[in-house]
This record gives structure tokens, C-alpha cells and sequence, in this order.
């Protein structure tokens, strides 16, 4: 029984296996109405979380509604019978620094939230009501239907999201694997308007059909500092979801495999967006969750995986028939048959001869047949969980929750490993591998190849009904599904391909490592200490301890003039990482195999290097590398294929998601020199293997090394890593004073700019903006905390207002996000918004606006009582302890990459943000943020992503003069008005309609007008039949005057009730157009923008409203001032007096 209330629930007393040390407490029980239950009391952490899982998924969607348990999970949000607003839970998670969110897989639906320590209790209470009494409101149905559907239209842009629908589609017909996982609008609402009933109603049913308190598992992990005992924990968790029913539901076993016979041994080709050349084998397995302990497919899959030498990958790599590879398990957690997918990134090589490609695999699996099932492999394997699992890093409270919840799932799952899972190997079983290996034949596969083109295009002659991917067929030739014939080929390649050697990285102390159960030995605030500096190099070192077995990170920088000035530096530094990277793999593939992970990048003019793991052996690692670049020979044959797949990078990001290009380019427009990567793409046409090898040569003989060593590490320790890096390198001499020379941030000018981008992706339907608001540039050595302070409040305190009126209630689009954002280069922070959906650009930056004006008064009317709880959270979020060694080096290591070294900035931000006031928020926000105020000062920067086919239906607003002509509210009524298809009108007779409105000279009051404090008016009715006989006198005209039949008369009458839809954007577009004169914002009205006498006037177009058109970043980004580089903000000291350089 629960301590305080007495309620009943079945406690497990049995041992749970933990991690080595674990300071957390653990409790694991059954509610009577049988919810499985795990609470967690963990002291170090300040935000808690939890998770709930739902044994069902997209596998049971009815076949007429497929995509029913995905549209479940956004609607059980959407208010319930104690709380009925739509947007309670969220609200109360803000004002407790949190968040929250779901996700659907084919067997599993789990939901999930974080809040503070304090704030738990509220949001368990309101997360219950999810599963005891959810609303299932008719009137979000149609909202959340929309905002499926924008995710849909999202996925269809992506390669990955379509591979992975064509193999299910692809599946045996009728099996549950085959159907269409999402859904969208025309499988739910356009299915259930088809057959007559609701979809709400069929809804309710899904869920009184398969939320049942016996399929679900809650975990509960909670704070103990400022939070909840464990017995308290429970107690909740008892009280709180006791009522969810228990409907006794069969869980859901699908015996029959999604391979059926039919399906082996034939061929998919497929179509894909980017110019990628994708093959995957798909092997049929049987059910496996029952054999977790021995887990016989991990051993399978990590043996396909390996990547070092005598590897399938490494092999394949030497022959340049592959860039990358990799193996996996779908679908996950479910207690049915199994897919094994081994996934080839190819070459066009290798494409051309996937045949040969097929015949290494088999060859490879062959060696692994013959060398037998090596026990010690297994032991290897087994070691390196066991050190993840006893002797890792404490995991987040939201993975954790997310996680037990998850594989509480599989049934046979032992509730003492409860925790563990399937993250443990925990016995060795060689029949069963045996059994797994002899499964992976010619016999047992089908073979999937996706590439943009196809030398016979007669390949694809089917279409997929739900994303649109052409796609065939066919039987695989027999050459490839029998095993004598593929001999000759494996026979070829039988010396080339053999089993792993022992891992020689694996640490051998973790049986003698004593538990550290001290706290954390590393909060937030501590900063590193200076050993040393001089003109060749810095070094820091900051302690950290968290956990049994010692782990580190070293992370170095190389700072190289080589790269800094050019776009080709720029491409010839990422070049280099590229062969780097695939040098590196066979020999590293190891070390990341036993948890020691390396990371190489070209940022900017650095090479950053950074390794992280057991610290026994990291420094072992970034040896490796570093004697790898100084030695590193290039290749004609390995110069050509990363330069190759570096083009297809490049084109890749062309037509990658609109909010993704937006982001970009805002990236771009900030700093200087920074690239384009259309501006480095160029460059790959102007370089060859020798230019590599005299970039790799002269690169590095003047340097400047800054590094960072954390963990338990000794000043003589880290002092000797320097010193065996330097040496490695072997450069000639620092670089010189005069040449050095660091990325300087744009100091940006007042008022409005924006730049628009058609994106190459023909099939992309999206479009996106990123409006950027910037403060006024920071004073040069300060650290700008007010600022900073203000913005972090107002992005925490309209994240989910801006999410839910712009997503929710308008549905513009599926990705809506607002954050705040600082300049690394020590230029200003900013708010930045942003939308992708299927609204036109300009429509979405006068709702953004339209926002910002209607969110002042919420503001202005907000009580001191829910200020001061959003200061609370957002200092407490701050003060989050680092669990991991990633997150306790990146706090101070971004410090020192941009030159400021401001470790003070948690303390110095919270200390800013705890005296803010009121009346502070509201001054900073009248003059920097709300559009009205029309402010001197105020910043922004909009970036606008156009699809191929919003410009196309508006071919006029490919021209920067339309922009100049026409306001942006008829600008967006115009398109709005195109993409329903009045495509008759054009921007000037949309202008005349906006410019001639107003009432008639002698009114009559009838339907279309209304009395207000101004007198009579028309309604917004009344323009929109208005609108409409304009259209149809348009279409009327046009008709005569190209002697044509025109637009069918019920084509006309559709679009005229489009028209007239008050539900619809266009009604909105119409009223905005209206009363633009309302507004004095640069972009809503005519007004125009305070210039503050810039010379960007002598190169730049304005808009009718005085916003600049950036056409040429590079030119935008020379007109404009740029700030000073950044200066340290503390005194750098040095414990050590700078010994004599090793050179």
C-alpha cells in the first residue's frame, strides 16, 4: 500500500540489475488495473520526465483508415474531461521550464514529457487524464488532420522516409507491415467521408478498442533534490492512474512474416529525390524478442557491421563501390517476425555492379560461416555492453523513461531486467547464431536498389499511390539467389574478406574499478583551468567524474590560415576530412566499437579534433589520427571518390527541407568569411589530387593548437598528450601575429531585410521562412548577458503559444518553432521564427507579424506570480548538472573556440535573468520585438525558402520589382489566390480590388455590412462575394479574349466557394489586405522603414514597405559593418609559466 493513501499495488521484491554505483533509487510494481509501473528517485538531476507506452501502433490501423494510431496520438493531447483547454498540459509545462511530445512505430506508442522537479506533480495529474478520459474533440480532428498531413508532405521530401514506406508497401499484400505507417488527410478524413461515418467516432473506437491499462507501461523519473521521494513517486503514479481502464486487450501478435515467399528472391527498384545510389539486402528472420538474453542477431549483425580490416565494409570501401554501410533491425520492439537490412551508400561503380556487390556480401557471410561461432567474439561483445551498461555515463531522465518504457513492451522481457533490457548480452547460445547466420542465404533476401536514374526507365512502371515514388518489381536473376553460382565471384574475393582480430582497445580495468559514488565532481559553473600559453599553442584542463570507469574527452583545435580566406580552402579542408575519415575507419572501427568516439571536422579555418570516451585509451586515438594526417598520402583513385560524393553532398543540400535552407542561410548571412555551399560547390570543379597534396603538405606548417583535456586527468598527463600532438604534427612555426586573422560577425544595420530562395526540388511542395530579430551589437569584451537574458525568457515564455496559434489553430504548417539564438563570432543574439508548411512565404510572415502584434497584450496583462515562474524555470533549466562527458566538455570548449572564454556565462545569464523585471520584458520587447513600435533599433532578417511550385504558380514573384510595386498583404492575397487556382487574376487586379475597397456612397444596411464605432462598413462577406464575381468576370473576359472555352463552369464554382470559405487562408489574406493601414511594421504596410542612413540604399532593392531584398549575400554581407573580433572577458593566466615550445 501507498504510504499516505493506503491505495493497493503489486511491488516486485526481487533484485534489478543496475549500473555499477547507481545512485538512483528504483521501485517496480503493478497497478490493480495491471499498468506496469517503474519509478525512479534520481538526486542529481533538477528536470524529471516520463514516459508512457502503449503496446499498439501503426500495425493496427484498420485498413480503411490507415494512419488511425498516428492521428490517435496527436488528438489525445487536444484536452480532456478534468482539463478540458486544448492547451492546458502545454501551458503548464512552460511555466515549469518544460516540454513534451509523442511518437508512433509500428507496434509501440509512446508519449513523453519533461518539466521541473516542482512542476511534476501538476503535469502527472494532467498527463494521466490522457489515458483515463481524453476529450477526442471533434473540433481539433480537422486541425490535427492538417497538421498530418503537413508531416506527410514533409516525409515525401525525404529519401529515407521513402525508401522505408517503399519496403513496406513493397511487403506481402495485407500483411499489417505493408500499410501505410503516417497516414494522411486522404487516408483518414477523405476515407471516412467516402464511407459516411465520422472519424472522430472511429477514433474513439481505436482507442476503447487498444488503450488498455494491461498494454501500458509508465515510468516515473523524478528529483529528489528540490522534487519527490520515491514513496511519494509512487503514491502518485498509484493515484493517478489507477483509474485508467483495464479493457483486457489480446496484445497484438502477428505470426504470419511480412517476407512471404512470394516476396523472396525478387528486386525493388525505386526512384529517389537526391542523386543518391542506395542498395539494401532484406533478409527474413523469424521472431527474436523471446532470445534477448543471448541476443544471436546482435552477434550477426555486429560481425556485418565491423568496419576494420578483412571487413565486408572495408573491402568494399578499398574497391570504391561504396561510401558508406550499414545494418539494422525493423521493426524494432515488436513480437512478430523480424527484417535484417544491410544498407550500401553506393558509388556509381558500385551501383553499376550491385551484382558483384551481392556476391562480397555472401562471400563475406561465408568466411564468417566457416571460421565458425567464436566464442570469444561473443565475450568481446558482451565486455564492451557491460562496460556501456555498469560502467557508462548516467543517461538523461527522458531517455531513460523513453527507454524502460519502450522494452518494458516485449513480454518476455525479466523484470529483473527491467533496466538493463536488451543493453546487456547475457548469454552465450551458439545453436542460435548458427540458426540466425544459416538464415542470411542467396534464398532468404530481396534486394532493393533506389537511384534518381535508371538506364531503362521501362524498370519503373508502377507509381505508389500515398508518396508518389515510381517503383518496379521483378523476380532476381538466378545468378544472385543461388549460391553455386554466386561462388565464382565469392571465390574471387574469399582472400580478401576474413574475421575480426581481438579488440586491442578494449580497457582491461573495468573488474578493478572501485564505484565513485561522490556527486558530480563538475557543475556548470566551474570553469578550466590554464595550464598553458604562448604564441604556438593553449592548453586547458577541466575535472570531471561521474561514474565507475574513468572516461575524458580531449578536444583541439588546429587553426590553419590555409583555409580561412578562400571557398577553396574551404573545400580543400573538407576534402581532407572526408579521406581522413576513410583512412581512419578500418583502424578506429575498433576503438568506436569499444566506446571511444572520434569526431573530424573543418570548421571554418580549424581542424577540430575530438575524442571522447574511456580515458585509458583516448589519447592512444588521437594519435592515430594525427600521425594518419601528417603521413596521409592521397590517391588519384580515393581523391576521385570523395570528390564525387562531396558534389553529391552539395546537391543533396539544394534540395534538402526548405527550414533546413532558411537556416542556412541565415548561418551564412551572420559571419564573414563564411561559405555558401553552392559557392564551395563551384570549386570542386577546380581541384585535384595534387591540390590535396600540397594543401595537406603546407596546411599545417604554421599553426596555432588550442586543446582541452577533461576527465580525471593529472597538469603532467594532459601536458604529455600536448606534447605527443605537437610533436606528431611537426609544424615549422606558429603563425605569424600579423596573418592571423579570425571569422568576424556581421554587424547587421537596422531594419528589415529579406532574401528569397527557390529551391531546386521540383517535387518539394513546401515552402518555409526564418525570420531572425536581432538586438543591437554587443559592446566588444563584454558577454551581452541582458540581452541574452531577455531573449531566452521571451523564446521559453512564446514557444508554445507561437507553436500552438501558427500550428495548431492556423496550421501553416507541421514545423513551427520559435527559439533565440548568439552569435558565436561575437556578433548579436537574436529570436529567430520558424515555418515550414504549404503557405505561400509571404502569407507566413504576416501571420508571423500578425503574432507578435496580437501576443503584446498577453504580455503586457501577465501576472508577477507567472513572470517570476518562467524566470524560475528558465534558472533552473540553466543549472542542470552535465550527466554526460559530451555536454561537461562542450560547455567550456565553444567558450574557448570563440576566443571569449566566458565560463562565467551560466552564472552571469542567471544572475541576469533573476533581476529582471515587468516592466523590463515589456521595454525590451516594445523596442526591439513588437512590429507596431516601428523602433530605430529593431533588427530582422527574413529568409524565405520558395518550392518550384509556389513560383511557378506566380511566376511574377520570381522578380524582386514585384516586391517594390505592391504591398505584402496584396502580395500574399494574391497567392493565396493562386494556389486554389484562380490563376486568371493577376497581382494588379488583386491590387486594384484591394486599393478600390470601401463602402458604396450610399449604404444599405443589409447582410454585407456591419455597424462599428467607425460607422458602417462591408463585412469581410461581403468582399469575399465581391472577390468572387471579380474572378469569375476575369475568367469570363479572358475566355473571350483568347476565343477559348475556358475554365469549366464547375472548376469556377469550386474556386468562388473557395472564396468565400471563412474558415479558409484566403479569408485571412482578404482581411489583412483589408486593414493593412492598421499596422506601421515594415512588412504589413506601406510605411516605409526607418533606413538610418546605411549605404545599403546604393545596391540593395527595397519593397514597397522600405525592407531591404538581399538578391547577393556576398554583396549584402560587404556593405554592412562588421564587429570587432572577439576578446577574452576574464584575464587569461596560466598556472604554469609557458615552457619552451617543442619546436
Amino acid at each position: 500500500q501507498t504510504i499516505e493513501s493506503h491505495a493497493p499495488y503489486y511491488n516486485y521484491t526481487g533484485n534489478i540489475v543496475l549500473p555499477v554505483g547507481d545512485k538512483r533509487k528504483y521501485r517496480l510494481f503493478r497497478l490493480p488495473n495491471n499498468i506496469r509501473v517503474v519509478c525512479i528517485s534520481d538526486p542529481d538531476v533538477k528536470q524529471s520526465a516520463v514516459s508512457l507506452a502503449v503496446n499498439v501502433g501503426s500495425s493496427a490501423d484498420p485498413s480503411e483508415f490507415q494512419g488511425m494510431a498516428h492521428a490517435l496520438e496527436h488528438l489525445l493531447f487536444m484536452g480532456t474531461a478534468k482539463y478540458p483547454d486544448a492547451r492546458d498540459f502545454e501551458t503548464y509545462l512552460t511555466s515549469h521550464g518544460g516540454y513534451t511530445n509523442a511518437s508512433t512505430t509500428s507496434t509501440i506508442t509512446y508519449y513523453r514529457f519533461a518539466v521541473n522537479n516542482r512542476g511534476l506533480a501538476g503535469a502527472l495529474d494532467r498527463f494521466a487524464q490522457f489515458f483515463i478520459a481524453p476529450l477526442l474533440d471533434a473540433n481539433c480532428v480537422a486541425r490535427e488532420l492538417n497538421a498530418i498531413e503537413s508531416e506527410f508532405r514533409s516525409n515525401v521530401q525525404n529519401d529515407a522516409q521513402r525508401r522505408s514506406h517503399i519496403m513496406r508497401a513493397t511487403c506481402c499484400s495485407g500483411h499489417p507491415y505493408s500499410q501505410f505507417m503516417g497516414g494522411n488527410y486522404a487516408s483518414l478524413q477523405t476515407s471516412a467521408e467516402q464511407m459516411g461515418v465520422q472519424l472522430r467516432d472511429r477514433m474513439a473506437e481505436f482507442f476503447a478498442a487498444h488503450y488498455s491499462a494491461d498494454v501500458m507501461n509508465l515510468v516515473i523519473v523524478g528529483g529528489s533534490q528540490d522534487g519527490a521521494t520515491l514513496d511519494e513517486l509512487v503514491e502518485w503514479s498509484v493515484n493517478m492512474f489507477s483509474p485508467v481502464m483495464n479493457r483486457n486487450v489480446v496484445r497484438m501478435a502477428i505470426p504470419s512474416h511480412p517476407l512471404c515467399e512470394q516476396k523472396l528472391g525478387t528486386m525493388v527498384r525505386y526512384q529517389t529525390l537526391g542523386n543518391a545510389h542506395d542498395i539494401t539486402l532484406t533478409f527474413a528472420l523469424p521472431h527474436t524478442s523471446h532470445l534477448y538474453c543471448s541476443a544471436p542477431e546482435q552477434y550477426v549483425k555486429d560481425l556485418l557491421a565491423y568496419g576494420g580490416l578483412g571487413s565486408l565494409q572495408a573491402c568494399l570501401k578499398q574497391l570504391g563501390w561504396i561510401a558508406s554501410m550499414s545494418v539494422n533491425s525493423s521493426p524494432p520492439n515488436i513480437n512478430s517476425p523480424r527484417l535484417l537490412k544491410i544498407k550500401f551508400s553506393a558509388t556509381p561503380a558500385g551501383f553499376m555492379q550491385y551484382d558483384k556487390l551481392v556476391a562480397y556480401v555472401f562471400a563475406y557471410l561465408r568466411a564468417i560461416r566457416a571460421q565458425g561461432v567464436q566464442e570469444w567474439y561473443f565475450r568481446e561483445l558482451q565486455a564492451m555492453t557491460q562496460m556501456s551498461f555498469f560502467y557508462g555515463e548516467p543517461m538523461y531522465p527522458i531517455t531513460v523513461a523513453v527507454n524502460i518504457a519502450c522494452q518494458m513492451c516485449n513480454v518476455y522481457l525479466r523484470p529483473e531486467h527491467v533496466v538493463s533490457g536488451t543493453q546487456l548480452l547475457y548469454e552465450f547460445d551458439r545453436d542460435q547464431i548458427e540458426a540466425i547466420l544459416a538464415l542470411l542465404n542467396p534464398e532468404n533476401y530481396r534486394l532493393f536498389l533506389g537511384a534518381r536514374e535508371f538506364p531503362d526507365s521501362a524498370c519503373l512502371p508502377e507509381v505508389d499511390s500515398h508518396f508518389g515514388v515510381r517503383f518496379g518489381e521483378a523476380k532476381l536473376p538466378s545468378e544472385l539467389t543461388s549460391e553455386a553460382e554466386l561462388s565464382l565471384v565469392m571465390l574471387d574475393c574469399a582472400d580478401q574478406l576474413y574475421f575480426p582480430e581481438p579488440n586491442k582497445y578494449i580497457t582491461q580495468h573495468i573488474a578493478t574499478t572501485e564505484p565513485n559514488n561522490t556527486a558530480l565532481d563538475c557543475d556548470v559553473q566551474q570553469a578550466p583551468l590554464l595550464l598553458e600559453r604562448n604564441r604556438q599553442f593553449e592548453l586547458w584542463t577541466r575535472q570531471f567524474s561521474h561514474g565507475a570507469l574513468p572516461r575524458g574527452s580531449i578536444s583541439m583545435f588546429v587553426e590553419t590560415m590555409a583555409v580561412h580566406t578562400t571557398s577553396r580552402g574551404q573545400v580543400l579542408g573538407e576534402l581532407l576530412v572526408r579521406v581522413l575519415n576513410d583512412r581512419l575507419a578500418k583502424e578506429l572501427y575498433a576503438a568506436e566499437m569499444a566506446g571511444i568516439k572520434h569526431k573530424l571536422l573543418f570548421s571554418e579555418h580549424r581542424l577540430c579534433i575530438s575524442v571522447i570516451g574511456v580515458q585509458e585509451k583516448m589519447a592512444l586515438v588521437l594519435l592515430e589520427i594525427l600521425n594518419e594526417l601528417r603521413n596521409l598520402v592521397v590517391t588519384n583513385d580515393e581523391f576521385t571518390l570523395h570528390l564525387d560524393q562531396a558534389r553529391r553532398v552539395a546537391e543533396y543540400m539544394q534540395i534538402s527541407s526548405p527550414r533546413l535552407q532558411a537556416s542556412w542561410q541565415q548561418y551564412y548571412l551572420r559571419a564573414t568569411p563564411r561559405w555558401h555551399h553552392m559557392d564551395w560547390a563551384a570549386e570542386l570543379n577546380n581541384v585535384a589530387a595534387a591540390d590535396l597534396q600540397e594543401f595537406v603538405s603546407e596546411a599545417f606548417s604554421q599553426v596555432y593548437v588550442a586543446m582541452l583535456v577533461v576527465g580525471q586527468v593529472s597538469d603532467r598527463e594532459a601536458m604529455c598528450i600536448l606534447d605527443q600532438s605537437l610533436a606528431a604534427l611537426a609544424p615549422h612555426s606558429p603563425i605569424p601575429s600579423v596573418l592571423y586573422s579570425q571569422v568576424r560577425a556581421v554587424s547587421i544595420c537596422p531594419g528589415t531585410y529579406v532574401q528569397r530562395i527557390i529551391t531546386d526540388n521540383a517535387a518539394n511542395s513546401d515552402n518555409s521562412i526564418n525570420c531572425t530579430i536581432y538586438t543591437p551589437t554587443p559592446t566588444r569584451g563584454t558577454g551581452d548577458y541582458r540581452s541574452k537574458a531577455m531573449l531566452s525568457l521571451i523564446a521559453h515564455i512564446m514557444a508554445i503559444p507561437f507553436f500552438d496559434q501558427l500550428r495548431t489553430q492556423e496550421q501553416l504548417g507541421y514545423m513551427v518553432n520559435c527559439s533565440w539564438i548568439t552569435n558565436n563570432s561575437g556578433g548579436a543574439s537574436g529570436l529567430q521564427l520558424c515555418i515550414q508548411g504549404s503557405s505561400n512565404p509571404e502569407y507566413m510572415c504576416l501571420r508571423v507579424e500578425k503574432f507578435l502584434v496580437d501576443f503584446t497584450p498577453r504580455l503586457e496583462s501577465m501576472s508577477e506570480c507567472e513572470f517570476q515562474a518562467n524566470i524560475a524555470a528558465r534558472v533552473t533549466a540553466n543549472l542542470e548538472l552535465p550527466r554526460k562527458i559530451v555536454k561537461a566538455t562542450n560547455q567550456v570548449w565553444q567558450k574557448i573556440q570563440d576566443g571569449n572564454y566566458d565560463f562565467e556565462y551560466t552564472g552571469e545569464l542567471n544572475a541576469q535573468l533573476e533581476s529582471l523585471t515587468r516592466a523590463d520584458m515589456l521595454e525590451f520587447w516594445h523596442t526591439y520585438v513588437n512590429p507596431l513600435c516601428a523602433s530605430a533599433e529593431m533588427t530582422r532578417v527574413v529568409v524565405q525558402v520558395w518550392s518550384a511550385g509556389a513560383a511557378d504558380l506566380a511566376p511574377g514573384m520570381r522578380s524582386a520589382e514585384v516586391m517594390a510595386e505592391y504591398p505584402l498583404p496584396t502580395i500574399a492575397l494574391h497567392l493565396c489566390l493562386t494556389q486554389i487556382g484562380a490563376d486568371e487574376l493577376l497581382l494588379s487586379d488583386v491590387g486594384r480590388f484591394v486599393a478600390t475597397s470601401g463602402m458604396p456612397s450610399d449604404p444599405n444596411l443589409d447582410s454585407g455590412v456591419e455597424i462599428d464605432a467607425d460607422g458602417p462598413r462591408l463585412t469581410v462577406a461581403e468582399y469575399q462575394r465581391r472577390l468572387a464575381a471579380l474572378y469569375k468576370a476575369v475568367v469570363l473576359e479572358t475566355a473571350a479574349a483568347e476565343q477559348m472555352l475556358g475554365k469549366p463552369s464547375a472548376e469556377v464554382e469550386r474556386i468562388c466557394a473557395l472564396i468565400a470559405d471563412d474558415q479558409a487562408q484566403l479569408c485571412t489574406a482578404l482581411q489583412m489586405a483589408l486593414e493593412s493601414d492598421q499596422f506601421t511594421s515594415s512588412l504589413l504596410t506601406s510605411q516605409p522603414a526607418i533606413l538610418c542612413g546605411h549605404k545599403t540604399a546604393t545596391t540593395l532593392m527595397q519593397t514597397f514597405s522600405g525592407a531591404w531584398i538581399i538578391s547577393d549575400y556576398l554583396a549584402f554581407k560587404r556593405e554592412q559593418p562588421l564587429c570587432a573580433p572577439a576578446i577574452p572577458v576574464i584575464q587569461l593566466q596560466a598556472k604554469y609559466s609557458s615552457r619552451p615550445s617543442i619546436l
